[in-house]
């Protein structure tokens, strides 16, 4: 047999090895890996990824915040704040949000969640006063840990009942029950908790 006609054989040879089995286990476990996560992104976008997309911070804006007692004559259910107790007020100042869509928190300086002296409570008031959204009970511990669960049930927001559809806007306030003892100059700081579709936290608000 001629040099020429073994080599031709040898190539032939080595063509029906085809590729060593370790190499062909790493490519299909490859191939898995990204056949998974292109899955995985066609789904999240048709779901919506569970988590929310937009940042809050970008969307949902407070201030002006201002410090006072509650009256003798008011109540939390009907006024967001109990007599007798120190509260804030806070401006909406953006709109797009809705009441379902942020949870609220206060927090010291260094990030940890206030705990009020007596109860607290978190409250979207109308422009004429009204509850438009409330915490369905008070808490010494500022957070949100659902969204509101009481609603405004005549209609004062937009001409309709509020609800957790509601958009926030500059016709809102947001009152903050700080419980009995005052806050002022501790360096208190609020913020807002995206949930739904928004993610993250709106900058703290230094809370004077």
């Amino acid at each position: 047999m001629t040099s020429l006609a073994v080599r031709a054989r040898r190539w032939r040879t080595v063509r029906k090895r085809g590729v060593e089995p370790i190499i062909a286990t790493i490519l299909l476990v490859a191939i898995t890996v990204v056949l998974a996560a292109v899955l995985y992104a066609l789904i999240a976008g048709l779901t919506g990824g569970g988590a929310g997309t937009e940042p809050i911070g970008s969307a949902f804006a407070v201030g002006s915040p201002t410090s006072s007692k509650c009256i003798a004559a008011f109540s939390y259910a009907t006024n967001g704040c109990l007599a007798g107790d120190y509260f804030y007020n806070l401006t909406v100042e953006t709109s797009g949000p809705t009441f379902a869509s942020v949870l609220f928190e206060v927090q010291t300086s260094a990030g940890t969640v206030v705990t009020a002296a007596g109860v607290g409570g978190f409250t979207i008031l109308t422009i004429t006063g009204k509850v438009a959204a409330q915490m369905t009970t008070m808490s010494a511990t500022l957070a949100m840990t659902s969204t509101f669960g009481t609603y405004g049930a005549s209609p004062i927001c937009n001409g309709v009942a509020c609800g957790p559809s509601t958009l926030f806007s500059s016709l809102y306030t947001i009152e903050v029950d700080m419980g009995t003892a005052p806050p002022t100059g501790l360096s208190y700081q609020f913020v807002a908790i995206g949930t739904g579709s928004y993610s993250g936290t709106t900058p703290p608000l230094a809370l004077l």
